[in-house]
């Protein structure tokens, strides 16, 4: 056999083997670190990190808790104030006697004999009475653009009417219309996001096209487009405007949820024995998005309220006659020196939204466990 033929670049086996003796000799020789050096150190962060990370996370979960417990609070607070509303301001006392007769919470009641009469006279001609916190309605006039203070904690806007009266009485107008605006939502949006996702098909086409077409227009723009198309706008036009522009996100993660939930392996089982839909529907597929449902409930009702304040400072919103701290707020507009006109109605939208957001913040990491890790 021939040799191959000689590579000048290839060195010989016996070379190679000296010359990696040779690099080992003086490695070891070498006044080096031992290969134990840093072992220690490293060992030591590999045990301190992830104890740091898990402080890192325990704080931030504490600071959420308590963020989600002052929104509560605060949500409490706001409560109070709508359901006590006519407690706090009111030209009507709480209780009297006039005439001889005794009345019970006629600012509650709003009696036609006392109401005829009014605030004033009712003041002057009881026997006695136990008058609200503040004296006034949210309609009830006085001096115009008078400063906190006295009779009037939040002072009086440019018609007269006492702040502090139409804050507290346009807390409740929110809350309830926010509330109700998201139960419309949670029925339509929920059954229709749980009908495309359960029979998907046609059916599944037809009201995706339907959430992509509404949700093509901001919704303060589909709103103002309702709102201008109605001949006489009216409260109950507002709501169902604020709903039609609210339903489609919840139709659209209410389906996602139930096209998980309708492949599981026991609504698989169910439907092969026989479930009608509706059965499969209301025993496993509600109960495994109804914490979803509350978490968008949660969410919802700031939205909406940001949504009517918005309209009712461009004056297309409520109805007048109500109080609303939209309204309140544009009067600002035409009287910059009436700061008080701003900051206290801003004050409790500024609260309601972000007390609302942390408690659903809350709720979702409660009903999540993924939001826990």
């Amino acid at each position: 056999m021939s040799e191959p033929p000689n590579d000048p670049n290839r060195e010989s086996v016996p070379l190679l083997l000296a010359r990696t003796t040779s690099r080992i000799r003086l490695e070891a020789e070498a006044p080096d670190e031992p290969p134990t050096a840093g072992v220690a150190e490293r060992l030591t962060m590999a045990i301190r990190l992830p104890q740091a990370r898990r402080e890192v996370r325990r704080a931030i979960g504490y600071l959420r808790a308590r963020l989600g417990a002052g929104g509560a609070v605060v949500a409490a607070l706001l409560v109070l104030f709508a359901v006590f509303a006519d407690v706090w301001a009111s030209d009507l006392p709480i209780a009297c006697k006039v005439h001889g007769r005794v009345w019970l919470f006629p600012n509650v009641t709003h009696p036609t004999e006392l109401v005829a009469m009014g605030g004033d006279a009712v003041a002057r001609e009881a026997e006695w009475r136990v008058r609200a916190v503040v004296p006034f309605g949210p309609e009830t006039r006085g001096p115009v653009e008078a400063r906190p203070g006295g009779s009037h904690p939040f002072g009086t806007d440019r018609e007269g009417r006492d702040v502090f009266a139409r804050v507290m009485h346009g807390t409740r107008s929110y809350l309830v219309f926010a509330a109700a605006a998201v139960a419309v939502c949670l029925v339509l949006g929920g059954l229709l996001g749980a009908i495309a996702g359960l029979f998907g098909g046609p059916v599944d086409a037809l009201v995706g096209r339907a959430i992509e077409t509404v949700s093509a227009f901001p919704p303060l723009v589909l709103v103002l487009g309702v709102q201008a198309a109605v001949p006489q706008p009216t409260l109950a036009t507002l709501f169902l405007a604020i709903a039609l522009t609210r339903w489609p996100e919840w139709a659209r993660i209410v389906r996602a949820e139930v096209m998980q939930v309708a492949t599981s392996d026991y609504v698989l089982a169910a439907r092969a024995i026989g479930a009608s839909p509706l059965r499969v529907l209301r025993r496993h597929i509600e109960p495994n998005v109804r914490g979803q449902l509350i978490v968008l409930a949660a969410a919802g009702i700031p939205a909406v309220v940001l949504i009517e304040a918005s309209l009712d400072f461009l004056r297309v919103g409520i109805p007048p006659g109500t109080a609303s701290w939209g309204e309140t707020m544009s009067e600002f507009r035409d009287a910059t020196h009436a700061w008080w006109l701003l900051a206290f109605p801003g004050a409790f939208l500024f609260a309601t939204v972000v007390a609302l957001n942390l408690v659903g913040e809350a709720r979702r990491e409660a009903l999540d466990p993924r939001a826990r890790l």
